[in-house]
């Protein structure tokens, strides 16, 4: 099976992504968490792609098995999310930077409704997805450092980095206040600051 590869870039953000995501202009954390419908933490279920409506634009669908809820609000135990990006019959689309749905993987998602559907979108690219690691006997959380591109990118290093990065890890207690003082209207510095 030949495998073809197309960068989408320019296509999605004029056609695919709502007007009120990000544009690749970093978002500080409040503004993720209040534009966010919700915040959760769960696992990934499987991943599959399937052609838009128009054959235009692939997608990856996944569920999340919700097992909290951050802030005040609360929703259904299970989520459809959808990303731009994906692989149908060998044929690859990319959308460079965008978060990529892994089957399993422990996560903290911030959550929007896309205009055309009850499918949920990653708020604010990247930014809206954290990943749960161990960092000793302790649960924290890192941004993704992986990203659709992400192989283009990196020199062949593993997607995962299990030990990487966690010097700007913080916990989940941490994480929740944050979110709390972000929808309580409070300025919240972006974790990385």
């Amino acid at each position: 099976m030949k495998r073809k590869s197309l960068v989408i870039l320019a296509l999605v953000l004029t056609a695919a992504v709502p007007a009120m995501a990000s544009q690749f202009i970093e978002l500080s954390f409040d503004q993720v968490a209040r534009q966010s419908m919700f915040v959760v933490r769960g696992t990934l279920g499987p991943v599959y792609s399937q052609w838009d409506d128009a054959h235009q634009v692939i997608y990856s669908y996944s569920t999340i098995r919700v097992t909290r809820y951050f802030g005040e609000t609360t929703g259904p135990d299970v989520l459809s999310v959808r990303e731009v990006g994906g692989t149908v019959d060998g044929y690859t689309q990319e959308a460079i930077g965008f978060p990529m749905l892994r089957e399993g993987q422990n996560v903290v998602l911030f959550l929007s409704k896309w205009d055309d559907s009850d499918d949920f979108r990653i708020e604010a690219f990247n930014q809206g997805k954290f990943v749960v690691r161990m960092r000793g006997t302790e649960e924290v959380l890192t941004s993704d450092p992986v990203t659709q591109g992400h192989a283009r990118l990196d020199s062949g290093r593993g997607p995962e980095m299990q030990t990487e990065g966690l010097g700007n890890a913080m916990t989940l207690d941490e994480f929740e206040q944050m979110v709390d003082a972000a929808r309580a209207g409070a300025r919240v510095p972006n974790h990385r600051d």
